[in-house]
């Protein structure tokens, strides 16, 4: 083959060489469309050998990191170029044989085999091997009329002319598939910054894209401002807003499920003076810092259940007549233990249980002096390990540990919620 090869490079030399004048206006025509057969056939040489080449792994043992990388290198193409050749010798060597001999006949050109390559291997899994055969038939005896851009758009509907009878059946698995793919990727994370903002940052499906947009676009509509009756805000403080529109209405209705014990609810610490004179700030329950203002700002349109505050910050007073750890006496415990009260655990109140020191069987009560705020894990601890539960003489919980964990029994209780004593 390399003698046969160089034999064909020095013809092709002499024939470089030939004045173009001597050719007669009918000759012409058919020695440019055998100079395009020729060179269909080379191409189709051409992918043959990058097929062996890649078949041998050959590249690998040459230096090169793969077939693509081999073919940049020898044949000074673009990236571009060399993967695109790489793919179209792996498919007209495993799969697609008949585009392949098309090619090694100068049926089809170079471009059109890889038009047809794309659009074959782009074909749904469901369209099955008898489809595919069909379909890559079919746009080889169209590359006898169309050039490589058209065969690009009759790949894009392929399966309406080959298998239209299979289509909505082959279609409605396609869908089903990415929307399964798609929901096993949703997700959504909120990122502080630091600095007063949240970065928000998710992926819907489709479908639950489209329910988000019919909620928020009738809250996002621009309405009137103070200047010149618009609305100054760009479209995404727009959407932002109708976000937080959609999330407060839901907080203020009855539809939404109880969450670790009481209704879903926005819980901010205020002292007293913040309110009144603006001076100070408010503390959110997930421990989120608010100035005096946005303090101020919540308290114009919120429920405001009182709470009497000691100089530590621990509650001392609030209105509770409920048997379970639910509703105001809930809210108590999670002001003062502001989420698990077990030493060094860092879990938020909505993830904890109302725990009694004195157990309820033996007669104690359901009240703030008798209930501590504890995780799964950590009430799970406290019960089965012998760990004593007691409120110091602040009110703040303290736990004290069984002997083999420490024989002197030093009370300890969690400051990863609250700063330690001065």
């Amino acid at each position: 083959m390399a003698a046969v090869l160089a034999d064909v490079d020095d013809l092709l030399a002499e024939v470089a060489e030939a004045p173009m004048w001597s050719l007669s206006d009918g000759t012409l025509p058919e020695v440019l469309v055998a100079a395009g057969t020729a060179l269909a056939r080379l191409q189709g040489l051409l992918v043959r050998l990058v097929g062996e080449v890649d078949s041998r792994e050959l590249a690998t043992r040459l230096g090169a990191s793969n077939t693509a990388a081999l073919a940049r290198e020898r044949l000074a193409m673009t990236p571009a170029e060399a993967s695109e050749l790489t793919a179209v010798a792996r498919a007209t060597r495993r799969d697609m044989t008949a585009t392949g001999q098309a090619l090694a006949a100068g049926r089809i050109g170079y471009r059109q085999a890889a038009v047809i390559v794309r659009a074959i291997t782009s074909l749904p899994d469901e369209a099955g091997p008898d489809v595919r055969t069909r379909a890559e038939e079919h746009l080889i005896a169209e590359a006898a009329r169309f050039d490589a851009a058209e065969l690009t758009r009759l790949g894009r509907h392929i399966l309406e002319v080959v298998a239209p009878e299979a289509l909505e059946r082959i279609e409605g698995a396609r869908l089903a598939r990415d929307e399964h793919r798609a929901a096993q990727r949703r997700g959504f994370t909120m990122i502080d910054d630091g600095h007063g903002l949240h970065w928000l940052r998710g992926r819907l499906t489709t479908g639950t894209a489209a329910v988000l947009h019919a909620a928020l676009d009738p809250l996002a509509a621009p309405m009137a401002a103070t200047e010149g009756g618009r609305d100054l805000r760009t479209p995404a403080q727009r959407r932002a807003d109708a976000l937080i529109e959609l999330a407060r209405r839901m907080l203020t209705s009855d539809r939404l499920p109880d969450h670790g014990g009481q209704r879903p609810q926005l819980v901010v610490t205020v002292p007293l003076r913040t309110l009144t004179d603006g001076l100070g700030h408010a503390t959110l329950d997930d421990g989120g810092i608010l100035s005096a203002a946005a303090a101020r700002l919540l308290a114009c349109d919120c429920h405001v259940i009182p709470a009497v505050l000691g100089t530590t910050g621990q509650v001392l007073d609030l209105g509770r007549a409920n048997r379970l750890f639910t509703g105001a006496l809930r809210r108590a415990l999670n002001l003062r233990d502001r989420g698990c009260a077990f030493p060094g655990c860092q879990r938020p109140p909505a993830w904890c249980d109302g725990h009694h020191i004195v157990s309820w069987a033996v007669g104690g009560t359901t009240s703030l002096d008798n209930g501590v705020l504890l995780c799964g894990h950590h009430h799970s601890v406290v019960h089965g390990d012998n760990w004593a539960v007691r409120l110091a003489a602040d009110g703040i919980p303290e736990f004290i540990p069984p002997a083999w964990i420490d024989p002197q029994r030093t009370p300890r209780r969690n400051s990863r919620h609250r700063p330690p004593d001065p």
